[in-house]
């Protein structure tokens, strides 16, 4: 969990710079821990989780061997998204095939509509 005080915006002890860089130390950290999640994925792959999903990916003609931990969590969210009936599932599967639906507010007629004239503007016309 992240010290609160250096999340704050405007704390200039705790901003990156160019000078004011990770040390050596933090970094192999990071490293390491991006080298665990690679190993804990790749475990999840081979594991018990690709054989729940099995069935789904066979539906889906796609071949044992190209299923990725990318692919086994979109297989999992789709799958969640049928058999739990689980909306927020459901709609994070809609939203990465068709794109978020357009979202339409209206901040300044209040639902009224607006009888404002069409303006013609011709860029090429010169000003009188």
């Amino acid at each position: 969990m992240p010290n609160t005080k250096n999340l704050k915006r405007g704390n200039p002890d705790h901003q990156f710079t160019s000078k004011k860089q990770p040390s050596n130390k933090a970094k192999r950290m990071g490293h390491k821990r991006k080298l665990l999640i690679k190993d804990i994925a790749s475990q999840i792959v081979k594991g018990e989780a690709v054989n729940d999903l099995k069935p789904l990916a066979t539906y889906l003609d796609i071949p044992e061997s190209e299923i990725d931990v990318e692919t086994l969590m979109h297989l999992s969210q789709m799958s969640k998204a049928i058999k739990e009936q689980d909306t927020k599932a459901y709609n994070a599967v809609m939203d990465r095939l068709k794109g978020k639906p357009k979202q339409e507010i209206d901040h300044t007629t209040k639902g009224e509509s607006m009888n404002q004239p069409l303006m013609n503007v011709d860029p090429l016309k010169q000003d009188d």
